[in-house]
């Protein structure tokens, strides 16, 4: 085999690899994000889709006990297909707040404010859905206005107030906005939660 072809074969190849490295970001991260409800065609969600950093919300949440952890503290009715081919709920996957412990709940279950995420699957695509809602209770939310010198409290996005830390009653309200947006306007007595106490 002649050298010449030799040597500019494997200088091309080189080449090609030292391109392809380049390309490939060696190893850089890049901004992911995740598909958030509202931002996917067909689901439609008053959620604020919001840039997520999936693995770092994980890698936060995994520190602390979080809803995959615990058995689902709610009943939630069966996944069904309707025959449009629409299904009557996501498969939720996973629930933590940013800062507090489910298991633990808040130091002071009646003043506390955090954000709650609820990871969920659509059925139809495969897609991951994150949910984000700010939960609070009135003396937490006056204890933030305080700490920060806020003479005004605008709240964007997705809220819900407890009067004190209730996990089941926060998760079941969180699911039944979620699952409001899976019914059709006929249909959401079927698809509601079941009232039955946990």
């Amino acid at each position: 085999m002649d050298p010449v072809k030799v040597i500019i074969f494997v200088a091309a190849f080189l080449l090609l690899l030292l391109l392809g490295k380049k390309l490939s970001g060696s190893g850089d991260g890049h901004d992911f994000s995740v598909p958030v409800a509202g931002s996917m065609p067909g689901v439609e969600s008053p959620v604020t889709p919001i840039q997520a950093d999936q693995d770092a919300d994980a890698d936060s949440a995994r520190s602390r006990v979080v809803g995959a952890d615990l058995p689902f503290p709610i009943k939630l009715p069966e996944i069904e297909r309707n025959p449009d081919g629409r299904y009557n709920r996501p498969e939720f996957e996973n629930y933590y707040f940013e800062n507090t412990d489910l298991k633990l709940g808040p130091a002071d279950p009646a003043r506390f404010y955090d954000d709650f995420y609820v990871m969920a699957r659509e059925l139809e695509n495969g897609y991951p859905v994150l949910y984000k809602y700010l939960v609070a209770t009135p003396a937490g939310l006056q204890s933030a206005m305080a700490t920060d010198h806020l003479p005004a409290l605008y709240i964007d996005g997705q809220t819900v107030i407890v009067p004190r830390w209730d996990l089941p009653l926060i998760l079941e309200t969180v699911i039944k906005q979620i699952m409001k947006h899976y019914a059709e306007p006929d249909d959401q007595e079927t698809n509601a939660l079941p009232n039955e106490d946990v």
